[in-house]
């Protein structure tokens, strides 16, 4: 059992993989959510509608497979919610090497003027990194 940021109590099981089993697991699952402007939403469905070849290329080079982000609507506002899971080796340099990179800068220029980090979100980190409650392979 472990503690959550907000002291809920974590209980893990053959549903809910611990850190250790998460960390020694050949994929990892990343999820993460954010706001989404309801003045921006028609471009921001426009620019995923047709991705840059160079960003899709990026997204494969970062050893990041079944790459999605999918949008609701929660009391009026809307979010965006990402899923990805990495296949790589090391992935602070995979990550570190595709930020590097001037297209996918130049295209998170453009996302994130769409987007409206949470609160409790990091300027470094604008989405907000979700936990793994439940998993079934």
């Amino acid at each position: 059992m472990g503690i959550c940021e907000n002291s809920t109590k974590v209980h893990f099981g053959a549903s809910n993989p611990s850190p250790l089993e998460k960390e020694q697991s050949k994929i990892k699952r990343y999820t993460s959510v954010i706001g989404l402007s309801p003045e921006k939403e028609t471009y921001y469905r426009e620019l995923h509608a047709d991705v840059w070849p160079s960003i899709l290329e990026q997204i494969k080079q970062a050893n990041l497979q079944n790459f999605s982000i999918h949008i609701t609507e929660i009391e009026g506002k809307k979010y965006l919610f990402s899923y990805y899971e990495y296949t790589g080796e090391d992935y602070e340099k995979d990550m570190s090497d595709m930020a590097k990179d001037p297209e996918m800068q130049r295209w998170w220029k453009e996302t994130s003027s769409c987007q409206i980090p949470l609160p409790s979100s990091h300027p470094e980190e604008p989405w907000k990194p979700m936990e793994m409650l439940f998993f079934q392979e």
